[in-house]
């Protein structure tokens, strides 16, 4: 993963100048500790445009870029009932002002926008928002531009914090330390060449400014030869090669920096966040799981319930050939105990009473363990469910049937429509469930009576409905394979040799009263081997 470097933050600059240096501020939002949207409409281009401009200081991954609705949501972003004191500070200051300049320092990861301000006796000042993505040392700080008195910043930075620069409402706002580099536009080939010889990229990017390790390699990759490294390095300083920088970020298929820089951090993001929300759902799973699997492995033995009957039996059937006193009997190769204080027959009576409370104890234990067995079984769908999830309606979805079975404390129950598009083959709709919502949603709304059903057999699949349409014959052979296919790819075997897949229609489903999510019986199935 790699940082936003300066190179990259100055073609940002560059790029969307235009646009943010003379908008208008719209709305302001603070949907974390880490992150800012501010909503902007610019009224000087040709025609109006409204944009949202994301600035993330988490320390993982420190970004800015004007985002979509798409990136937005692979981010997760969901805005607080309650706005943080910041966030109100920044309405206060900057709500419905017009961004008068917008400026980059140089050499620096820091942006700034300066906006004019009249105070409350109509006093005009200029304010200035600091964006600075420095790694862990990110921030986002306003600050009076005429006298440099900070008014608030998103993270506080106290002596005790750092010695070095703090960060508080009240101090003078400084910019951080500048680490001493020098300017390839103001150095000579053969000074670069005795540093770039070895094509050490680390030593490169310690000794000039705006080349990040990560662009060095890159660069490297391409270019083998010192003088034509020395002039690509120059170009890119100043400008001329937005290709480049698009492609370091992932970019190939335009210029656009924004883009590239938005699609990048935003991936990232959804994937940790994502990994996040499965963790989470499977460690509240996990003591709940632990126990049923403990109550598993001492499945209840009837026969030693048994033998207190038989013992008492043999007892009974012996009656007269045993005498007051004895320690044991033997009949038939089989010992029996006995107490020699009590008579023949109260032996017998003891075996039996002992029967009949070990067979209570099984009886308890034998449903103890069913019941543990069944949940594990339903507990290893809700965990191959959690895996297989690949957005975050999903994993929504996970949680509410988590939270309907009392796994998961929730005060307010989100009500989740699911929404499955079909695949289409050859003509033919496929519906795939990606959890025990979408699993009953498919088989109570989408699936009719001769509607094929296809599951693995005896191990966690996605259950897959292909329509069988009045009007369309019976599928073929190959689409009914297809759909076999389809559902190991789906499942737990996905990644295993052959898999039995079972097929039947709908109309031979049963949901069991009484039963957990997605589960059903089935009949008249035909086993498809992939």
């Amino acid at each position: 993963m790699y940082n936003l470097d300066s190179l990259s933050l100055k073609y940002f600059f560059e790029e969307n100048y235009c646009f943010i240096n003379g908008a208008i501020v719209q709305k302001i939002q603070l949907p974390s500790r880490n992150e800012v949207i501010i909503n902007l409409r610019n009224l000087n281009e040709d025609k109006p445009q409204n944009k949202k401009l994301y600035i993330n200081i988490n320390p993982k991954y420190p970004h800015i870029c004007l985002i979509t609705e798409e990136t937005a949501e692979k981010r997760d972003i969901k805005i607080p009932l309650k706005p943080p004191m910041f966030c109100m500070q920044l309405r206060k200051y900057l709500n419905g002002s017009k961004i008068k300049d917008f400026k980059l320092v140089k050499y620096e990861r820091i942006l700034e926008l300066y906006f004019d301000y009249f105070d409350e006796i109509g006093s005009l000042t200029k304010l200035c928002l600091a964006l600075e993505f420095m790694g862990k040392h990110s921030n986002i700080i306003l600050y009076n531009a005429v006298n440099k008195t900070i008014i608030g910043s998103i993270h506080n930075i106290s002596s005790a914090k750092s010695s070095i620069r703090e960060i508080y409402g009240g101090i003078n706002y400084i910019y951080p330390p500048i680490k001493e580099k020098s300017d390839l536009l103001n150095t000579s080939f053969s000074t670069f060449f005795e540093i770039a010889k070895n094509k050490d990229t680390k030593a490169i990017s310690e000794k000039f400014y705006y080349f990040s390790q990560g662009i060095l390699e890159k660069i490297f990759i391409q270019k083998q030869n010192p003088e034509d490294i020395f002039s690509f390095m120059q170009e890119l300083q100043i400008g001329k090669n937005k290709k480049f920088i698009a492609d370091f970020w992932g970019n190939k298929e335009s210029e656009n920096i924004n883009l590239s820089i938005d699609n990048y951090f935003s991936d990232i993001m959804f994937d940790e966040i994502l990994n996040n929300k499965k963790q989470r759902l499977k460690s509240i799973l996990k003591n709940d799981y632990q126990k049923n699997l403990k109550i598993t492995k001492n499945k209840p033995d009837i026969e030693k319930t048994e033998k207190m009957k038989l013992y008492g039996d043999i007892i009974m059937s012996n009656l007269y050939s045993i005498s007051m006193g004895q320690k044991e009997f033997t009949f038939n190769d089989i010992k029996v105990e006995l107490d020699s204080e009590l008579s023949p027959s109260d032996n017998a009576q003891k075996y039996y009473a002992k029967y009949k409370k070990e067979k209570t104890a099984y009886k308890y234990n034998l449903e103890r363990y069913n019941s543990a067995k069944e949940k594990l079984d339903y507990y290893e769908t809700i965990i191959f469910n959690i895996d297989f999830s690949t957005d975050f309606n999903q994993i929504s979805e996970i949680e509410a049937e988590m939270s309907e079975i009392g796994l998961i404390n929730s005060k307010q129950k989100e009500q989740i429509k699911s929404k499955i598009e079909p695949i289409n083959y050859k003509g033919y709709d496929i519906y795939i469930g990606k959890n025990n919502k979408q699993n009953d949603y498919l088989i109570s709304k989408i699936a009719k009576d001769d509607d094929l059903w296809f599951h693995g057999q005896n191990f966690p699949s996605a259950h897959i409905i292909l329509k069988v349409p009045n009007n369309k014959k019976e599928p073929d052979k190959d689409i009914l394979e297809f759909c076999a296919k389809l559902t190991k790819e789906n499942s737990k075997a996905r990644n295993g040799g052959k898999a039995p897949i079972i097929m039947t229609r709908r109309k031979y489903l049963k949901k069991p009263p009484n039963t957990y999510l997605g589960y059903v019986t089935y009949k008249n199935e035909i086993e498809i081997v992939v």
